[in-house]
């Protein structure tokens, strides 16, 4: 701070400080009702909501993040639906896929290798 010589000088500083007092004031009202604001009984709640679960339930980062986690939860639910969908086509697909081997290779299997093969099966097990 410089050193007052006139009283001119003095009023700028008068009206320096004055212009200085009215800009703290403010600020200080402002902190006043931010606190006065975290204070009230809803405005708790959140706030300990929001520390005990990591989301910040503010108005508009609450709706963000809401809507982002149904969309996946929709999205996820909506995948494995369809994953089981397709799952079960495509065992169908394959289980019918190996029936049709199987008749067109007993087309070609003669009744007669048939009941060889049975006997010698019987055969071995009877011993």
């Amino acid at each position: 701070m410089k050193k007052i010589e006139n009283v001119t000088q003095l009023h700028a500083e008068i009206v320096r400080l004055k212009v200085k007092v009215k800009d703290q004031e403010k600020d200080l009202r402002k902190v006043v009702l931010v606190i006065s604001e975290n204070l009230k009984p809803v405005n708790l709640l959140v706030n300990s909501l929001s520390s005990f679960t990591g989301v910040k339930m503010t108005g508009n980062e609450f709706m963000k993040d809401g809507m982002a986690i149904g969309l996946s939860l929709l999205v996820q639910r909506f995948i494995l639906k369809t994953e089981r969908k397709i799952e079960h086509k495509v065992y169908d697909f394959i289980d019918s896929l190996l029936d049709k081997v199987k008749s067109f290779m007993e087309k070609f299997t003669s009744p007669e290798a048939k009941r060889s093969e049975r006997k010698q099966d019987e055969l071995s097990q009877e011993e």
